[in-house]
């Protein structure tokens, strides 16, 4: 990404933030028409590909070439034109209103700079992916065999890429649109606000003395911050620079302390309630409100963390590691007396399952981060200023309280207006709160937008895809395959798609992938008879552990970097500790309990039965319990973990019987 200054920096601020502007407006008073809304995003942001990332490793990086400003302007240019036009393109009739020469030149022109931006971006391997699924659309009829397709002119095809919302501007554009940017602006206030370090010093004051206490600090931080961030390597990047030295300082091995840390950070994205931009998507394509995403998620993410935080106290105790001393680390008390910084979390969590949307949720969790900013007090703070910043939170909490309990008054003001008001109150009282000042309150929605791209254009560039899917019914001939060759194997294709899913998720980030195995993978599950959200959450696991996965687990990597150990030591070492990910969804596809669906019993068995499989898979692979293991202990809690999974009652209790009493016999 390049490092602008000057002028250039000062325009593109400007441009972003009126970005982040514009997407708060909408959220606010009510998006456009879903095409329409669609449009103005990438059309905002696809020229960013262009100013921000260079076409090379020796191109410029702290100024932006003439060539990169003209592709920019053409980048904008396709939905300037859908934007002038929309009532035109809105009107006309598919397939049967021919394109005019300006569609198809504009359309063309919009594919390829959508190629090379995701290039720049995401990657090659996406942009790629998207690029042959385009060549099919043209040449699948020369194919033979059960890949073989129609006939499709190439007017035809930009037709369903430009001018439909069923290729570029499908659905999971819509998300990027709507929720993942309302999300990036609401994950930069809380970051402004002080949630960000508070979320940390949480971590180091309650495990950083016990055993190991820098492995547990990585795995409860990155597990608080991943849940906000989304992108497992820019969580690395976030905590690991301060966890791993931290985890090397107390005796860890450095292929150790990276593999902790990746695997943290990409369990971020599966840990409710914001799990990134995957789990939007997830309700989108299921057609179900976000909640039941949230709710179904958050057992499996549950264990997922708490068997990572059991093997690396299981590591350290076995190791005779320490943790650190408590001067190095914030008191208890002073993180408890800061307890109020957790209100927008928690507030979040509390809209969503009372009903609203994501978004109305995400803006008035943006308005408590902003709120409790107030009192994150600076080491300069007067006690006037003190007093002053109290006194302008209570008579904003008072605000909103208030028209919250008469939402008639509110009514009564029609909601662009509402949002310019709010916003200037804002504004206004931002320069009393000594947390977030006025100038931090705008740089919070730049920071947030400045987040967008990658998400967009990979959303974008998957949409040609599905776009592909959609057009040629390549989908349905997967599906066909897959079954036939699956047979009356239900397992055998879980396992198959299972492969899908990682394969196209190496190398993307994980809205890219999902969305891939979303459109080939979960069709084939929901064909075979097992439940929608479970076969999308199977997918969506495979996407993210993909992070963690050699020979392209990026999440590792970047970890790698950090620590300094070797990358695929490191990476392997990250496959031990996530093992859970890799089997979990194979369980929560039969027994649908491990995902809160069922009764209260089946809830309830799942969850033990999931706690015995944390146990034993932990002691396997750390080779300890309450003193270290032989080969025989070993693999007998391998056999617990494996039928502690399974859906047949009689072999869940003979798992917790064996986990149990190799339990009592290593204490012996």
């Amino acid at each position: 990404m390049r490092k602008l200054s000057g002028v250039t920096k000062t325009v593109i601020y400007l441009y972003v933030l009126a970005m982040g502007v514009f997407h708060l407006f909408t959220a606010s008073a009510g998006n456009y028409e879903a095409f329409l809304q669609r449009t103005i995003h990438l059309a905002f942001v696809l020229p960013l590909a262009f100013v921000l990332f260079p076409v090379n490793s020796k191109a410029p990086k702290d100024r932006v070439p003439f060539y990169d400003w003209i592709l920019a302007i053409l980048a904008a240019a396709p939905g300037v034109y859908s934007m002038v036009n929309y009532t035109a393109i809105t009107e006309r009739i598919q397939q049967i209103d021919p394109l005019t020469t300006a569609q198809l030149v504009l359309g063309s022109l919009l594919v390829v700079l959508l190629l090379e931006g995701t290039r720049r971006i995401v990657g090659l391997p996406l942009s790629l992916i998207a690029a042959l699924f385009a060549a099919y659309m043209l040449y699948g009829e020369n194919l033979p065999g059960l890949l073989q397709g129609f006939p499709f002119s190439y007017p035809e095809v930009i037709e369903q890429l430009y001018l439909t919302d069923e290729g570029i501007f499908s659905s999971p554009l819509g998300v990027s649109a709507t929720y993942v940017m309302i999300f990036l602006i609401f994950g930069a206030f809380l970051e402004k606000s002080g949630a960000g370090d508070w979320f940390m010093s949480v971590a180091q004051a309650f495990t950083g003395t016990t055993p190991g206490g820098p492995a547990q600090i990585a795995v409860m931080s990155s597990c608080l911050f991943g849940s906000i961030s989304g992108s497992a390597v820019a969580n690395v990047y976030g905590t690991g620079t301060f966890t791993i030295p931290l985890m090397k300082k107390i005796g860890y091995e450095p292929y150790f302390a990276g593999a902790v840390e990746a695997v943290a950070s990409s369990g971020g994205q599966i840990m409710p309630p914001i799990m990134g931009a995957g789990a939007f998507l997830m309700a989108s394509f299921l057609g179900i409100q976000y909640r039941e995403v949230m709710i179904a998620a958050i057992f499996p993410a549950l264990l997922y963390y708490g068997a990572l935080f059991l093997m690396v106290r299981l590591r350290a105790l076995k190791s005779g590691l320490r943790g650190l001393d408590p001067s190095e680390l914030p008191s208890k008390h002073y993180v408890l007396s800061r307890f109020y910084m957790v209100a927008p979390i928690v507030g979040l969590i509390a809209f969503l399952l009372i009903g609203y949307t994501p978004m109305r949720a995400a803006l008035l969790g943006i308005g408590l981060a902003w709120l409790v900013s107030f009192f994150n007090f600076k080491p300069d703070t007067t006690p006037a200023q003190k007093i002053l910043a109290c006194i302008v939170a209570l008579i904003s909490l008072g605000l909103a309280v208030f028209f919250m309990m008469r939402p008639e008054i509110a009514d009564s003001v029609k909601p662009g207006m509402q949002f310019v008001i709010i916003a200037a109150y804002m504004l206004v009282a931002s320069a009393f709160n000594p947390g977030m000042n006025t100038r931090e309150f705008i740089d919070a929605i730049e920071q947030g937008a400045q987040g967008i791209p990658l998400v967009c254009v990979a959303c974008a560039t998957a949409g040609i895809v599905l776009g592909a899917v959609s057009l040629t019914g390549i989908g349905g001939k997967l599906v066909g395959f897959v079954i036939s060759f699956a047979g009356n194997m239900p397992l055998l294709a879980l396992v198959l798609v299972m492969l899908i899913a990682t394969l196209l998720g190496m190398g993307l980030p994980t809205t890219g992938a999902y969305i891939l195995a979303a459109a080939l993978g979960a069709p084939i599950l929901v064909k075979l008879g097992f439940p929608p959200i479970a076969a999308h959450m199977f997918v969506f696991y495979y996407a993210i552990i993909s992070n963690i996965t050699p020979p392209v687990a990026l999440a590792a990597y970047a970890a790698s970097s950090i620590a300094d150990s070797n990358p695929n030591r490191t990476g392997f070492q990250a496959m031990q500790l996530g093992f859970l990910a890799y089997v979990v969804p194979f369980a929560f596809c039969y027994d649908p309990g491990l995902l809160m669906q069922g009764t209260w019993a089946q809830i309830g068995w799942a969850v033990l039965s999931g706690i015995g499989a944390v146990v034993s898979f932990a002691g396997m692979w750390m080779g300890y319990l309450r003193k270290p293991l032989g080969l025989v202990m070993r693999l007998l809690l391998c056999v617990s973990g494996v039928l502690c999974l399974t859906v047949w009652p009689a072999t869940t209790i003979a798992g917790l019987v064996i986990v149990a009493a190799v339990y009592v016999i290593s204490g012996k």
